[in-house]
């Protein structure tokens, strides 16, 4: 019976630790630290949490500003690259037109030049240099 009653006291001083606990837990529960330092961390956890909150929702905004202004960027940088590349090419077409153009006129004055007896028309591509 000693066996039995060592392991029945053990058993009750075992359960008793264990709950001893949680009732100072209970009592410091309803007791808040009301020292200088406890509020003083109290106010210093509020104020990081407060802060690394604050940071967050600004990154946040911030990162969605820098987004939307990319988008917008490369938006713009494509619409002008359209409307310059549209502009180049309708400029090579005219300078093309232009320089074709500025060659007949400047075949036919060649031609006068050299030989002012042949009509205003560019000579015929048929023939070759000796006249054949």
């Amino acid at each position: 019976m000693s066996i039995r009653f060592l392991s029945f006291s053990a058993s009750l001083l075992v359960a008793g630790v264990v709950l001893m606990p949680t009732a100072m837990a209970a009592d410091t529960a309803e007791k808040p630290c009301e020292t200088d330092l406890c509020r003083s961390v109290r106010q210093s956890w509020a104020s990081v949490r407060h802060g690394t909150s604050d940071a967050a929702d600004w990154t946040r905004k911030q990162s969605e500003k820098g987004w939307d202004a990319t988008k917008n960027g490369v938006s713009h940088a494509a619409h002008w690259t359209g409307r310059e590349s549209e502009k180049g090419w309708k400029a090579t077409k005219n300078g093309t037109k232009e320089v074709v153009h500025d060659t007949g006129a400047w075949t036919k004055r060649t031609a006068h030049d050299l030989d002012p007896r042949t009509s205003d028309k560019a000579p015929d591509a048929k023939t070759d240099a000796s006249g054949q």
